[in-house]
């Protein structure tokens, strides 16, 4: 279906976004950052025009039964992926507008650590909406959740640890909670997408949280 390759299409540009926010969180490029924050635009438009097809197709088409679902999915997913274009988009604002400092490399690779399997779960479950993936298939793609809310939980006890025991930690501890927060959530949309494709394919939603 021509929507689920649009779906493809918008969710490359957000996987994209992802992965030059994760390298500006790498460099603290501020440069690289103003570039995410500025190309979150053309994401959203990409959303409202994907959102336009959709409209156009069940007004002229009016699809049933699967092909209805998958318009359905289409339209939500769109929503899906404009909202985890901003993580990424928010990432890249922290970097610009809120450090000064350089952030501690270690924190900085547990962060790169967890963006890794969220974006993997993204590109995973991306991979099978649009290639009419199984349920199964969809399913395996985000079997990483739960270990991304675990890596978060961790992350965060050590960083409120380290706040606790040094005042001036606090301002660089929250930023990394906030980014960290971020990528959390892009394995958390992930997830969403995949119970809205498996809803394409079976016709039921799964809680996969």
């Amino acid at each position: 279906m021509h929507l689920q390759e649009a779906v493809g299409d918008l969710g490359a540009g957000v996987v994209e976004a992802l992965y030059r926010s994760v390298e500006c969180l790498k460099t603290q490029d501020k440069a690289l950052a103003a570039d995410i924050i500025a190309g979150d635009r053309i994401i959203n438009q990409q959303r409202r025009l994907l959102e336009q097809e959709c409209l156009v197709t069940l007004a002229a088409y009016k699809p049933a039964g699967t092909d209805l679902r998958a318009v359905g999915a289409c339209m939500e997913l769109a929503s899906e992926l404009e909202r985890i274009g901003d993580y990424a988009a928010d990432v890249a604002r922290i970097i610009e507008r809120d450090v000064q400092e350089p952030l501690p490399t270690e924190p900085v690779t547990a962060i790169l650590e967890l963006a890794k399997d969220a974006i993997d779960m993204l590109e995973q479950t991306l991979a099978a909406f649009v290639g009419n993936g199984s349920e199964a298939t969809l399913r395996a793609a985000v079997e990483k959740e739960s270990q991304v809310d675990r890596e978060e939980d961790e992350f965060i006890a050590q960083v409120l640890e380290r706040m606790r025991a040094d005042a001036a930690f606090a301002a660089t501890g929250t930023y990394l909670l906030w980014i960290v927060h971020n990528y959390e959530r892009v394995a958390d949309r992930a997830t969403n997408v995949a119970e809205r494709a498996i809803y394409v394919v079976s016709g039921y939603t799964p809680d996969l949280d």
